[in-house]
């Protein structure tokens, strides 16, 4: 009997001992162990910053050139905006001090203020300037619509308010029909100390397939 007891006790003990051991260990861990990472912490692999090709940037990535444009109907506004699109680089509007209205722009008065502006070679209406910085950009893109064949009168006030020595000046226009090319030769005899270099007339709501063609060019010539 007292045998019995003995082989119980032992088998109760050997139970208890076993019982100690088991158990879910998956969520423990020691000192030196990595944390573990949860859904919520995603990936830390930072990916690095791409530049898209075409983008007139320098080898850290800080633009090169920029947009700079005149729009009276809203129309170089948007071949502007697809411009810099393409290219990846700030765009800015030339603000007059006096916004025109429609009837400013209403060519068929005789008396309208654009027909008014253009009729004055002298005219330069008033800009804000104080919205733009351009010392950095080697390359300027000068959108402008068509006014009486030439460039509006806001261009010769941008033209001589900024320093622009040293920068390259792509223009482009947007007409029905009327070419850039008078507009550019006029803006290049007044301003000889500025290299303006060449131009291009888009039709309004000119794609990006299109804008990007002419970059191409500029850039193989």
């Amino acid at each position: 009997m007292k045998k019995t007891f003995i082989f119980f006790l032992t088998f109760c003990m050997l139970l208890l001992l076993g019982g100690c051991g088991s158990g879910d260990s998956a969520d423990i861990q020691t000192p030196d162990s990595p944390p573990v990472q949860s859904a919520e912490d995603g990936n830390s692999e930072e990916t690095p910053n791409t530049v898209p090709n075409g983008a007139d940037t320098s080898d850290d990535g800080v633009p090169q050139a920029a947009v700079v444009y005149f729009s009276g109907t809203g129309n170089t506004a948007d071949v502007a905006e697809n411009l810099a699109q393409v290219l990846d680089i700030p765009v800015y509007a030339l603000q007059p001090e006096e916004p025109y209205t429609d009837e400013d722009l209403n060519y068929r008065n005789e008396d309208c203020r654009a027909n008014q502006e253009m009729r004055d070679e002298a005219a330069r209406p008033a800009l804000v300037t104080d919205q733009m910085d351009l010392d950095d950009y080697d390359t300027i893109y000068l959108g402008y619509p068509i006014w009486s064949g030439n460039a509006p009168r806001i261009i010769n006030t941008f033209l001589e308010s900024f320093d622009l020595s040293g920068k390259e000046i792509y223009t482009f226009c947007t007409s029905g029909g009327s070419g850039i090319e008078q507009s550019v030769r006029n803006l290049q005899n007044l301003y000889p100390d500025i290299q303006i270099v060449s131009g291009q007339r888009f039709s309004p709501g000119a794609s990006q397939e299109e804008l990007q063609t002419w970059v191409d060019e500029l850039r193989e010539e």
